[in-house]
């Protein structure tokens, strides 16, 4: 995993051959105009623009991925993350192929994760995203970049 500010994101690049993809989007592109839904980049790079209220970690699972990394930049809003190893989980829904999603249960670290700042989760990385800071339920605009491995 990697937390860091947004204007470091060029720090990160050499981690994989289409990173600089979703830095030249960003580059490009105001997020704050960018419509909900999927965006082709290229190359297999996408992005998930959505918008959605925060919620109790209660009402949320652990997801890792194994076809793809996630970049994670919040447009508008707060929002705290849960993060984990995935091997400290235990499991409580098989890797689902189609969506590239493993269901986990475990003890999370939280972040916050708010404009200006980015999270990217390798596959050991369990996250869940979208959790309320504190008491508060937050509206949040987000902008997920998943870049296949």
């Amino acid at each position: 995993m990697i937390y860091d500010a947004l204007d470091h994101l060029h720090n990160y690049l050499s981690c994989h051959p289409l990173f600089p993809k979703v830095l030249d989007f960003l580059n490009s592109h105001n997020l704050s105009n960018i419509k909900i839904g999927k965006i082709d980049i290229g190359e297999g790079v996408y992005a998930m623009i959505s918008e959605y209220a925060t919620d109790d970690i209660k009402n949320k699972f652990i997801e890792c991925h194994k076809k793809y990394i996630d970049i994670q930049i919040v447009i508008d809003g707060i929002e705290q993350i849960g993060i984990c190893d995935k091997n400290e989980c235990r499991i409580i829904e098989e890797y689902n192929k189609e969506k590239d999603l493993e269901k986990l249960e475990g003890k999370v670290d939280l972040i916050t994760l708010k404009n200006g700042r980015f999270v990217i989760f390798f596959p050991q990385d369990g996250h869940v995203p979208g959790l309320k800071t504190g008491n508060s339920v937050n509206r949040v605009k987000k902008a997920v970049f998943k870049v296949p491995l």
